[in-house]
């Protein structure tokens, strides 16, 4: 049992084999079995829990359903929900938005997305009732979440555990809507590598092809995956003036960085570990900066910096503001 918790979901593995096998699947459901039997570590239920109370106290901020924010346009922080400096990631978000002219409402909570990932899916469902609950008192008709495990949840769980938003309501990627601005400032950002988290796999429109899984394969950065989420974020960074570095393991086939599927909640050594080799191979690339578009990898792999050698940064930070680092 402990094991099948001691990695992420290992959409790694699926990605690398030719035929795309869901081995990332067959991680989930064990991890369903071990939880619906009560098997699950301790570290597990603990984590599960926590994510609760968390969403219980950023709602409670809310004295009535009534009050969560009112508008045609939500953007849904759920990643954001769940970083220890939820403030400073919460003023980064509205100062990018502010910046672009994007008018749009913020609402900070918890998906239900990381529960799912450990199995707990009756906890997970729960979580998932009061976003929806929020998201059809907030009268919006488009929900951007705030990164792809937001969009993961949204738009492949929520379905999967018979959950369902208001009819009508178009789910789009903060990374698309940044990109999409008509104006943006150009900066000397430099060699930039960008991070793709794990639930990026799973809302992404292809897999990597049989060709980028072989050994010494130089080609169409293409082959390795397809789709908005992996397109929107790196079209922002080239308009910004990004010198974008590339190796072999980016898109489908990105490794973790720890931040995926709660490993950082339960097994932080790991999970640091985790952290470090992605960082030393965006160093191993030339880069100066990591750049990614998920709120928790950006958190995680800020914490993991033990070389003042290269800088982290949300994908909203360079539209915000120019980064330190650069």
């Amino acid at each position: 049992a402990e094991l099948i918790y001691e990695s992420t979901l290992d959409s790694i593995s699926e990605a690398f084999d030719v035929f795309h096998y869901p081995v990332s699947r067959y991680m989930l459901d064990a991890r369903a079995d071990l939880w619906q039997s009560g098997l699950a570590p301790q570290a597990v239920k603990q984590a599960v829990e926590a994510i609760g109370e968390k969403q219980a106290v950023i709602y409670s901020h809310q004295s009535t359903i009534s009050e969560i924010p009112v508008g045609d346009t939500l953007v849904l922080a759920g990643e954001v929900a769940l970083v220890d400096d939820r403030i400073k990631y919460l003023d980064v978000l509205q100062g990018a938005l502010d910046a672009l002219n994007i008018e749009a409402a913020v609402w900070a909570v918890p998906t239900g997305a990381t529960a799912y990932a450990f199995g707990a899916w009756d906890a997970a469902c729960s979580l998932g009732k009061v976003v929806i609950q929020g998201i059809r008192a907030s009268g919006a008709q488009t929900v951007i979440a705030d990164g792809p495990l937001t969009a993961w949840a949204l738009t492949k769980i929520y379905p999967e555990l018979d959950l369902h938003l208001p009819e009508d309501v178009k789910v789009v990627l903060l990374s698309d809507t940044l990109s999409g601005a008509v104006e943006m400032e150009r900066q000397e950002l430099g060699k930039v590598f960008f991070h793709d988290s794990r639930a990026a796999y799973h809302i992404a429109d292809s897999p990597p092809n049989h060709m980028a899984v072989q050994p010494g394969f130089v080609g169409d950065e293409a082959a390795y995956g397809e789709g908005t989420v992996y397109e929107a974020p790196r079209r922002l960074l080239e308009t910004v003036g990004a010198d974008l570095v590339n190796g072999a393991w980016i898109r489908g086939l990105s490794k973790s960085c720890g931040a995926d599927d709660g490993l950082w909640l339960t097994h932080s050594d790991l999970a640091g570990g985790l952290a470090n080799q992605r960082l030393d191979y965006a160093r191993q690339l030339g880069a100066m900066m990591l750049v990614t578009d998920s709120a928790l990898c950006a958190n995680h792999l800020e914490k993991a910096i033990q070389e003042d050698t290269i800088a982290v940064h949300w994908l909203p930070e360079i539209v915000f503001k120019e980064p330190s680092g650069s």
